[in-house]
């Protein structure tokens, strides 16, 4: 697996168990089932606290590390707390 900087470390299948490289796929190319990611939770509690993200305002954006992008947001700044 690649090494990433961030929370997410691959993808796995909930089928079979085969990783994947963070990528844009959705399905296991050897069994078609889906893929969750399998995130860091180390590198998730040395970074973000549960105070931090509720003291952030209720927009997805309070999540952003988390979340698989580089930089700033440019556009939905302003997206809803969904």
């Amino acid at each position: 697996m690649a090494e990433h900087q961030g929370p997410a470390r691959a993808l796995r299948c909930r089928e079979c168990g085969q990783e994947y490289e963070i990528a844009p796929v959705h399905v296991c190319e050897f069994c078609f089932g889906p893929l969750e990611v399998v995130y860091d939770y180390d590198w998730i509690r040395a970074r973000i606290s549960k105070d931090a993200i509720a003291s952030r305002p209720q927009t997805m954006w309070r999540y952003r590390e988390l979340l698989p992008i580089d930089g700033e947001p440019t556009v939905g700044v302003q997206n809803g707390f969904t």
